[in-house]
């Protein structure tokens, strides 16, 4: 009688740390009351100091712990599963399911409380408009399609200075450990414009089971417990650099995905090398396009018409590796990313990406105001 009272005993305790879940909302919505404290206090204060450390701790090892920890769920879960089955048909009972609960409801509850000190409330830190004081107000459509036409030209002069595989296709300069390896010197540099980038942080992990991932339509992801950027390794080689520099702007506390999309391009635009160079112009322009078609179909068709062989025949490849991947699978895992997202305060989910452009914009603006100041 005693032994069972102790394991309902231990099985309440477990149960109890559900309790680190009101706690985790409760000190992301106090958060949510000061973003320049945020900042100040968490964003560029405890966080960087803290994951810093980790990131470079668990860069140590090549291959990614997330990864790890995921096969070892593919393994582990579905033995742990058919093992309880088995026992509650033994005792004719479903008392087995009872501590298996209580172990995933203590895990997940720690998971969460974790992932709200160590990331989560960088979404509630000023916006990055503000701290590169851009001025993100509504454009026009003419604004848009001179955007679209600067990147174009932007993109199709980078394109003659890549390098390209037997099939006449941008490849990156010495495959992904080289890109790797050089992805910090574009954030040194625009540390220098935007002091709140700098910092060096454990190197991007290529992911082994890299096709698999495509299948789920996400070509990087970030951990917040082990600091680690892993990356899809199996995409073609226009995508890598720009999603490389994604992943490490969320490294360095930059939460929302329109603002991680932006960091890269201004580090792949800093970056002396072409080949990241293209990858971020590529990635603006294709976001500025698809806002123009939103907006005026006839003017899209007009400026896609001015594409480089070069820059049409990455694009054509581009859609045609993404063609293979259109199934369910892609389908599940991007409703469970848009939730995510919208859990974490972005009410647009997965469309949020598209408010890359309003940065775009803004800088644009900037630049085009700082070149007629200086004309006069």
């Amino acid at each position: 009688m005693k032994s069972g009272k102790q394991k309902d005993k231990r099985i309440g305790l477990r149960f109890a740390w559900l309790a680190l879940i009101p706690l985790s909302i409760l000190i992301r919505w106090l958060s949510s009351l000061s973003p320049s404290t945020v900042e100040r206090v968490y964003s560029q204060g405890i966080y960087p100091a803290i994951m810093k450390s980790v990131s470079r701790l668990t860069g140590i090892i090549p291959i990614s712990f997330w990864e790890l920890f995921i096969i070892a769920m593919v393994i582990f879960v579905p033995f742990v599963i058919i093992r309880i089955i088995i026992r509650c048909v033994k005792r004719r009972s479903l008392s087995p399911v009872v501590p298996f609960l209580a172990n995933i409801a203590m895990i997940l509850s720690i998971w969460f409380f974790l992932s709200t000190l160590l990331w989560n409330l960088n979404y509630e830190r000023k916006p990055f408009e503000d701290l590169a004081e851009l001025d993100t107000r509504p454009s026009t459509v003419d604004e848009l399609y001179d955007l679209c036409r600067w990147l174009i030209d932007n993109t199709n002069r980078l394109r003659e200075q890549v390098e390209t595989d037997e099939n006449g296709i941008m490849k990156v300069s010495g495959g992904f450990e080289s890109v790797r390896d050089r992805a910090q010197i574009g954030f040194d540099i625009a540390a220098r414009e935007y002091p709140f980038l700098r910092g060096r942080y454990g190197k991007p992990k290529k992911v082994i089971f890299s096709r698999i991932m495509s299948h789920t339509n996400i070509i990087g992801l970030y951990c917040a417990l082990t600091g680690e950027a892993n990356i899809d390794t199996d995409i073609p080689d226009m995508e890598i650099p720009s999603t490389i520099m994604h992943e490490m702007a969320h490294q360095r506390g930059f939460a929302p995905e329109d603002e991680a999309n932006y960091i890269a391009w201004v580090a792949c635009m800093s970056h002396p090398d072409a080949d990241f160079r293209y990858s971020g112009s590529v990635m603006a322009l294709q976001y500025a396009m698809n806002a123009l078609y939103s907006v005026s179909p006839e003017k899209y068709y007009e400026l896609a018409k001015t594409y480089s062989l070069g820059y049409y025949n990455d694009l054509k490849n581009l859609q045609e590796y993404w063609k293979q991947f259109q199934g369910t699978t892609k389908k599940v895992a991007s409703k469970m990313n848009d939730t995510y997202l919208k859990l974490n305060g972005e009410p647009d989910g997965v469309r949020s990406y598209g408010r890359m452009v309003d940065l775009l914009l803004a800088e644009r603006r900037k630049t085009l105001a700082g070149s007629n100041l200086a004309n006069n």
